[in-house]
């Protein structure tokens, strides 16, 4: 919990794909000048809460379990062809993907994402229980047809997300429709076992998940909105226009090999959150009970970057992003997070 006549605060971080190499570097350049301020805290340390979906819980549970964000800037670098390879569509016939039901396997991000966090906890595969620091993270159950939003034990009501693996629970937050098969998964630890089945991208309804840890701090921990200050990042917003009479000729446009569909699901998403926050601002704002929130984004307009790019050109272009943004960013940043 938050000190006595301290801010509550919150990471969020969007999902994106590789695009969450932008946060991942504008973190880097943060946990960089803060340890300038207080030497040896990590940067887990300076939130009271994290929330991340898709990429953006990959990131988020690593930090929480202390991985240092420069290390994860070279997760994305290092493995982006390996996660995304470039070869597929180049050997599977234009007739044959009908029959296939995702771009890309998920096993060699599952292995990557399990090797992670393990050295990060020591040599021992982690739950969500051995976080170090407060995690909201959505997912989509395709079993029940229901939102998820996995949590670390941080209120007497939460009785089973901490029992998870870590990158199991990674995983089913950025299996993303087309792009990855839905992830099943069955745990057993001292804690208690469980299966969980076909659980997809939390992005189809939280892609921005900031609202998730205002209700957070709101409902759980019982903190007034003047309390709370959001440092919510995104991972670029494109610009998607569908020209005025114009018809693509068939389905493949929106679904393969470049899901168009759910690119424009999932930016829309963190659009319209960005707003509902500022509407809940300015309600605030009426009635003295203010709630500081800083979003850091940046604006791609038409040349927008895949979320499943791995070409050189591209991830060259989203490190120089990220450092734009740090850059522009880092001093408003860094005075957010050390007022009181």
């Amino acid at each position: 919990m938050a000190e006595v006549n301290k801010k509550f605060r919150i990471l969020s971080i969007d999902g994106g794909g590789i695009r969450g190499l932008i946060p991942a570097k504008v973190l880097m350049e943060l946990e960089r000048e803060l340890d300038k301020i207080e030497s040896g805290k990590r940067l887990h340390e300076h939130f009271d809460l994290i929330c991340g979906t898709s990429t953006g819980a990959i990131l988020a549970i690593a930090i929480a379990l202390g991985v240092p964000a420069s290390e994860l800037v070279e997760f994305y670098k290092e493995n982006a062809r390996v996660i995304f390879p470039k070869w597929y569509f180049k050997v599977v016939p234009s007739k044959a993907r009908a029959f296939i039901t995702s771009i890309y396997s998920n096993k060699a991000l599952h292995k990557k994402l399990e090797e992670v966090y393990t050295k990060a906890n020591g040599g021992t595969k982690p739950l969500l229980n051995d976080l170090k620091t407060n995690v909201c993270i959505p997912a989509f159950n395709g079993n029940d047809g229901q939102i998820n939003v996995m949590k670390t034990r941080h209120h007497e009501d939460y009785m089973r997300d901490y029992k998870l693996p870590a990158h199991e629970v990674a995983l089913s937050s950025a299996s993303a429709p087309i792009y990855f098969p839905p992830h099943s998964f069955s745990f057993a630890n001292e804690f208690g076992s469980g299966k969980n089945v076909n659980m997809i991208d939390g992005g189809i309804f939280a892609n921005n998940p900031s609202l998730i840890g205002i209700l957070e701090a709101t409902e759980k921990f019982g903190h007034a909105f003047s309390d709370i200050s959001l440092l919510s990042l995104g991972t670029g917003k494109g610009k998607h226009v569908i020209k005025t009479g114009w018809k693509p000729k068939d389905i493949w446009y929106w679904l393969f090999p470049k899901p168009r569909l759910l690119d424009i699901i999932l930016d829309s998403q963190a659009q319209i959150t960005e707003q509902y926050i500022n509407f809940i601002r300015r309600l605030c704002d009426k009635n003295d009970d203010a709630l500081d929130y800083l979003r850091v984004q940046y604006d791609m307009g038409g040349s927008t970057i895949d979320l499943n790019a791995s070409a050189k050109k591209d991830i060259d272009r989203l490190e120089a992003i990220g450092d734009e943004l740090a850059k522009n960013n880092i001093v408003n940043i860094i005075k957010f997070l050390t007022s009181k």
